[in-house]
């Protein structure tokens, strides 16, 4: 498959989206623990793909769709459980750009589960990447300090989280692609996130979180915003993945994400633009498309 007009629009579009949504988490990551808020968030992403559905019926589903389908539900929904707290304990600047590891993360589990090498040019993107994640968390005042960086980012508490979530958006992706081969974009974003609910309401009952600790009353329009935004923002990747290749859609989508988390952070959290953001924001810029392109 080759890169189209649309799927390079799809995929910007995707990006930029992508960033607000995650803006969005996190000034709700405070409303609540986690998995009440990542429930509630769902739960509005539901209107909007079941109007979808009946805007746009599916005109087909194969038996074959449901182990890629159920792999994106359980995938996704860690994913954002692992984004969420992230976000909640470190700067938003420098917690959007680690999900640059995605990619690394793809092209490195190919080696034991498929006997797939990178090429130098894909390990020359990975060194990049992996640097510029790190050079991320460089002291300001001594941007060029090498021997920092590494204690720094373990230091930053969201930091492993959101390596962790890297890692699982890595695997949905490909996942994604494989379960539209099989279903209606439509159908598969309706049953993953209807998973998505009914696995979490029924966890968050037994264990009484939904009557014990409510999410704050405050926070619901922030909230039905966040879900409405994540809706889109599915909706959009689906339509991308269907007419782009899988590594220049995650190219394009990380470096527009990574790029305007930098503005987001300026202008929503008071959060620097600082020498080493914005040297790692370059060099990762750089090291994702030589790996998945």
């Amino acid at each position: 498959m080759q890169l189209s007009l649309l799927g390079t629009f799809t995929s910007t579009l995707t990006g930029l989206i992508l960033a607000g949504f995650y803006m969005l988490n996190k000034k709700v990551s405070h409303a609540g623990k986690p998995l009440p808020v990542i429930l509630w968030i769902f739960v509005c992403h539901l209107p909007i793909f079941v109007l979808w559905v009946v805007i746009q019926p599916p005109t087909y589903i194969t038996p074959l769709y449901f182990l890629p389908g159920l792999g994106v539900m359980i995938l996704t929904t860690g994913g954002n459980l692992l984004t969420i707290r992230a976000l909640s304990l470190s700067p938003f600047s420098l917690m959007i750009p680690v999900l640059g590891l995605s990619p690394v993360f793809t092209t490195l589990a190919g080696i034991p589960l498929l006997g797939e090498w990178p090429s130098t040019t894909q390990w020359l993107g990975i060194v990049l990447a992996v640097l510029g994640v790190l050079w991320l968390y460089a002291p300001p005042e001594r941007p060029w300090d090498i021997f920092s960086f590494w204690p720094q980012f373990i230091r930053e508490r969201g930091g492993p989280y959101m390596a962790l979530a890297a890692l699982l958006w890595a695997l949905s992706a490909p996942m994604d692609k494989l379960a539209l081969r099989q279903a209606d974009p439509q159908f598969h974003a309706l049953f993953v996130f209807t998973g998505f609910v009914l696995t979490l309401f029924i966890l968050l009952t037994v264990r009484g979180e939904l009557r014990d600790q409510p999410v704050m009353r405050s926070y619901w329009p922030m909230l039905m915003l966040t879900g409405a935004i994540g809706a889109v923002t599915y909706m959009v990747q689906l339509l991308a993945l269907q007419n782009t290749p899988a590594g220049a859609f995650e190219a394009i989508k990380r470096v527009m994400s990574q790029i305007l988390a930098l503005a987001l952070g300026y202008f929503f959290f008071n959060e620097q633009i600082t020498k080493p953001k914005l040297i790692g924001i370059a060099i990762l810029s750089v090291g994702v498309p030589l790996i998945v392109l």
